[in-house]
């Protein structure tokens, strides 16, 4: 069993409830709440990698780091 991490970004829908984009696997879904929305990318996330397979995803098949930066915007 390997864990791995994903970021869950949300954003309020039109319709009400949230789109929830994994930017790691290029995945999105929605949910009523907060709460669904992230157990929906949850689901989505884990069918995606079994289907793809871990060492296909370009993300995960190589060793990377991540870090924040601040830009500065003129404008």
């Amino acid at each position: 069993m390997k864990k791995i991490k994903i970021t869950a970004e949300l954003s309020p829908a039109e319709e009400g409830g949230y789109v929830v984009y994994c930017p790691e696997l290029d995945i999105t879904t929605e949910g009523d709440t907060v709460e669904e929305a992230i157990y929906m990318i949850k689901d989505a996330a884990a069918g995606y990698v079994e289907v793809v397979g871990i060492e296909n995803i370009p993300y995960f098949a190589k060793s990377h780091q991540s870090h924040e930066i601040e830009l500065v915007i003129n404008g």
